[in-house]
């Protein structure tokens, strides 16, 4: 409704310009002291918008971190071909992708508040993605108790186990490789437990959060 309004209202001065341009004339005389718009003068109603910058390209977490196993370097790209270098004082902005396993990014770990780019991701530095480590000897270290069990059946019981997560950090508009870490498991099993499951299968300790963030702080909040 605003903008055809605005339409009709630019239409409508327009209209009476033109009018009022020969009744002026008239009442002059012809004398030529009355002077009409000139000819070559433009009149715009309504103001211009100016274009939308080019949308940069932000690549998906598969892209950038090459989740298939075995890991292969050369597969990385980079998440923000047009972005800012790594370079210069902290904070840099970082984003964290996790091994694509169903439910990874409502678990932790989580990257502190005020580490996270802009909503457009426009000002992301860092890349951190996370892997399962899959040579790490697991062990059950608690248990998980469930009502109900799966359709019904009756109640449930499943492991915990133990884990071991490699990191591998990129810059956000090169891909290329900043540093490499792992970090074990050590949520207790309240910790790793969903609240509720649709699988009767073992829970894996997780990351915490601050254990990830005293480790990557050095390279977010420092000098680069």
């Amino acid at each position: 409704m605003g903008r055809v309004r605005r339409g009709v209202a630019g239409v409508v001065l327009l209209a009476v310009a033109g009018l009022a341009g020969p009744a002026a004339c008239s009442a002059g005389g012809g004398d030529g002291d009355a002077k009409g718009p000139s000819p070559t003068s433009s009149y715009d109603p309504l103001p211009r918008t100016p274009p939308p910058p080019p949308r940069q390209v932000v690549r998906s977490s598969e892209e950038v971190c090459d989740f298939a196993e075995p890991f292969e370097a050369g597969k990385v790209k980079a998440y923000l071909p047009e972005g800012p270098a790594y370079a210069g004082p902290g904070p840099h902005p970082a984003v964290l992708f996790k091994d694509e396993i169903p439910g990874a990014d409502s678990e932790p770990p989580y990257l502190p508040d005020g580490w996270d780019p802009a909503f457009d991701k426009h000002d992301t530095r860092l890349v951190v993605c996370q892997y399962d480590d899959w040579e790490h000897p697991s062990r059950t270290v608690g248990t998980c108790t469930y009502l109900g069990g799966a359709n019904n059946t009756g109640d449930g019981e499943v492991d915990v186990q133990s884990a071991r997560y490699v990191y591998r950090v990129f810059e956000a508009r090169t891909g290329e490789l900043v540093t490499t870490f792992a970090l074990d498991g050590t949520t207790s099993p309240e910790q790793t437990c969903p609240d509720e499951t649709l699988y009767l299968s073992s829970h894996f300790q997780l990351v915490t959060s601050k254990a990830l963030a005293d480790k990557l702080r050095p390279l977010v909040t420092g000098r680069r």
